[in-house]
């Protein structure tokens, strides 16, 4: 509790309301698409999260606020390899709330025994805007049954009174939408891909670069890459892939098929960027990123390309296709885009 109130820094005393130990009105008034993470398991009882998790969404007025169904949340990801587990923790509740374009995420555990010595359950919950990870809400309560109460009964009762102080400064969402389609197809789409994704593997020993050659003919891949950086869009390098979080390329076959590309439109100009999984470390994270970029255009220039017709980018940890909690989605979310600057 002390490093809480540490991290919050000087602010207005909080809303007496039992406890709550971190409660912003302004801030929370700011969140309009909440993504409420399923509450996280570390009790005895099989079910109390799941029954806060219930309560929390049931409590949430829709007229002020919009939550994307935790039955929704689930099936963006059921079958994939970002499946989620029963409960969900802060990193990853974050991680979603940014992709799906939430304001904030609302994430907690229920936590202890109900049974044996000194029995004792507990809920606390966290509260944090998006993008800044901001907190703006965090409290804990016991779960004290009343006489005759079933214990999941309070359970709900305890996280619907703990919630209640934030819950009812959250902020009206008015006209605007939230958790658009597109966002939640893109997802959806990204963790599908990888299921799909062969494992990776350097190239066979002795294999040396193709030159590109003006005039090959094109793949469907090419002819896609054609298009769209004719129309100044960007794309993923598909099979273009590094040794582990490093910028030494394991995987090339993308860049093979961008210097066709560029072979075959001469005036055609191209900018790589560099993307990473997000670490503790935003300047390492873009200097990585920069490296890779760095990596893949060296290649371009193998392949006979000019190198004054590739900018390179470092973006670090921005943009991620899908959450980093799996290493397929941390290695996923290592890649290079290519876009057209004219």
């Amino acid at each position: 509790m002390a490093l809480v109130a540490a991290c919050a820094g000087p602010r207005p005393a909080p809303t007496e309301t039992a406890g709550l130990t971190l409660l912003r009105p302004a801030e929370l008034a700011r969140v309009r698409c909440l993504l409420l993470a399923p509450i996280e398991s570390a009790s005895d009882v099989p079910l109390a999260a799941e029954a806060a998790t219930r309560a929390l969404e049931a409590s949430v007025d829709p007229a002020r606020t919009q939550v994307l169904p935790v039955v929704e949340l689930r099936a963006l990801l059921a079958g994939t390899p970002l499946e989620l587990a029963e409960g969900v923790s802060g990193g990853t509740a974050l991680e979603l709330a940014e992709l799906l374009g939430a304001d904030g995420a609302l994430y907690g555990a229920v936590e202890g025994r109900s049974r044996g010595r000194d029995p004792g359950l507990s809920v606390t919950l966290r509260l944090m805007l998006v993008p800044s990870r901001e907190l703006v809400f965090a409290g804990s309560a016991l779960i004290t049954p009343a006489p005759t109460e079933p214990l999941e009964a309070a359970v709900r009762r305890s996280v619907v009174d703990l919630a209640r102080g934030a819950l009812d400064r959250l902020g009206a969402p008015g006209a605007r939408g939230c958790f658009e389609k597109g966002r939640r197809e893109t997802l959806h789409a990204a963790a599908v891909a990888l299921r799909a994704a062969p494992p990776l593997a350097p190239p066979p020993a002795g294999d040396t670069p193709r030159a590109a050659i003006a005039g090959e003919p094109r793949s469907t891949r090419q002819r896609d890459m054609a298009r769209r950086l004719a129309e100044r869009g960007k794309l993923v390098l598909e099979e273009v892939a590094f040794a582990g979080r490093s910028a030494e390329l394991a995987r090339d076959v993308g860049l093979a098929d961008l210097a066709v590309v560029l072979a075959d439109s001469p005036t055609l100009t191209v900018r790589l960027s560099g993307y990473v999984d997000a670490s503790g470390d935003p300047a390492a994270d873009a200097r990585l990123s920069l490296a890779m970029a760095q990596a893949a255009a060296r290649r371009l220039v193998e392949q006979g390309i000019e190198a004054g017709r590739i900018g390179v980018a470092g973006r670090g940890g921005e943009s991620p296709l899908v959450p980093n909690f799996t290493s397929r989605g941390r290695a996923a979310n290592r890649r290079i885009e290519a876009s057209s600057p004219r």
